[in-house]
């Protein structure tokens, strides 16, 4: 149930309230969203309802341009108590990061001595005043969670086992699949509605990555030459995702990767402010557990030196197309041309492939990533399903992909074959 709670939460991007003894939403206090915190040694009952969105954090702070913090009311006690401001440090480093991921763990991972806090770990204001709040009183509700959650992982988390460990459900390849068509833009495709303009490249003349490295620019070209695991240091590792297995990208290093990604892009679009740092933390919250709830293989962009991820690409093949379905690396890789390499990689394997003629980037979030993407031969399309074939066949695995899937999963798409069916011959039989 908790898990579905923060599914459906971070779905929306909502930074939303929960109802408590110990925390509820307030009015605006000097631009920032002030909330009202109670300390106190007491359990918060375990009878607790999550609230309607009580207004979205990032709106309430897109107006501001101080990057350095900002200060949100919590009060002491409950009775008599004097406001404590506390200060949010936006500065982001690899420990608070970890802090994060501590607390979404506990959300994540089942947990046999799961208590009465388990449900306030879906709140992703707490989390972040938890882990970014410089001043926090001990007595707060943010500091006890964090303390509850740290308490899980303390003596192991500097380790590489830790930092490596997969996390999260064992999803079926069905599951993978249905959780992969939203992001790939079904909805377009089945004519339910209309997404935002692809950006594809047609291969079907090209015999080598060559022949597309031909048709670019010189610049194109001079990027392309310097973005090699040779000159840049880093290792490719392609890692399938199985039918009934932990995703293979599912660990802390993946997930640093995200949110250092998702701060630094929409630092840029936005610039830096308090509204964009914490609307990129949701995004990369969410992002991550999208990512690994999907079908598809990593391409996975390690330090040559260190060992440690610094990047990782998530591609999807289906029917006649490949998409590049999501892209993630940190500060140092962004440096080190790893999105060119893993283009020009995903190019040249599609071309390599007799069942692919569409390579898929698609949709872009600001319109200098589509004319970036424009330079490579990727062509921004608004009726892109006519162009790049999803629909005449299947998901598109290594032979052993899928091996070890559950009986289970094989149960569920009978169940879902029988169901087609009845629905089919119900509407034939149905009277006009």
């Amino acid at each position: 149930m908790a898990r579905a709670l923060l599914t459906t939460a971070l779905a929306t991007l909502a930074l939303v309230a929960v109802d408590i003894s110990a925390f509820r939403a307030s009015s605006l206090r000097d631009s920032a969203q002030a909330f009202h915190l109670w300390g106190g040694t007491s359990k918060p009952s375990g009878n607790n309802r999550r609230l309607a969105n009580s207004g979205s954090l990032r709106e309430e702070l897109a107006g501001r341009t101080c990057w350095g913090g900002f200060s949100t009311c919590l009060r002491a006690s409950d009775v008599g108590g004097e406001p404590v401001q506390v200060t949010i440090n936006t500065t982001l480093c690899d420990e608070k990061i970890k802090n994060l991921y501590c607390w979404i763990k506990r959300v994540l991972v089942e947990d046999p001595d799961d208590d009465v806090y388990a449900n306030y770990f879906n709140n992703i204001e707490l989390a972040i005043m938890a882990v970014f709040g410089d001043n926090l009183p001990s007595d707060s509700l943010p500091q006890k969670l964090m303390e509850i959650a740290l308490s899980k992982e303390r003596r192991n988390m500097n380790s590489t086992e830790w930092e490596e460990g997969l996390v999260g459900d064992e999803i079926s390849r069905t599951e993978r699949e249905r959780s992969s068509l939203g992001a790939m833009g079904a909805g377009q495709w089945t004519g339910q509605w209309m997404t935002r303009p692809h950006s594809l490249l047609d291969i079907r003349n090209f015999t080598s990555v060559d022949d597309w490295i031909k048709t670019l620019p010189r610049g194109c070209k001079r990027t392309l030459k310097k973005a090699t695991a040779d000159q840049q240091n880093f290792i490719v590792i392609s890692k399938p995702i199985r039918g009934g297995d932990r995703a293979p990208h599912s660990s802390y290093q993946h997930f640093r990767c995200v949110v250092y990604h998702e701060v630094r892009l929409l630092s840029n679009m936005y610039g830096q402010s308090p509204g964009s740092f914490f609307n990129a933390l949701a995004e990369a919250i969410s992002r991550y557990i999208g990512t690994t709830r999907q079908a598809g293989n990593i391409v996975e962009y390690r330090d040559n030196d260190s060992g440690k991820v610094i990047g990782f690409a998530h591609e999807i093949g289906k029917a006649r197309t490949f998409r590049g379905q999501w892209f993630y690396c940190d500060d140092s890789a962004a440096t080190r041309y790893v999105w060119f390499h893993s283009v020009k990689d995903l190019v040249a394997r599609s071309i390599a492939d007799e069942r692919i003629d569409t390579v898929d980037l698609g949709p872009s979030g600001s319109d200098a990533f589509t004319e970036l993407k424009q330079k490579y031969g990727f062509v921004s399309v608004v009726d892109w399903p006519r162009f790049a074939d999803y629909q005449s066949g299947g998901f598109i695995y290594s032979d052993d992909q899928n091996e070890r899937e559950s009986a289970g999963d094989e149960f569920a798409r009978l169940i879902n074959i029988l169901t087609e069916r009845q629905t089919s011959e119900g509407n034939e039989e149905r009277p006009s």
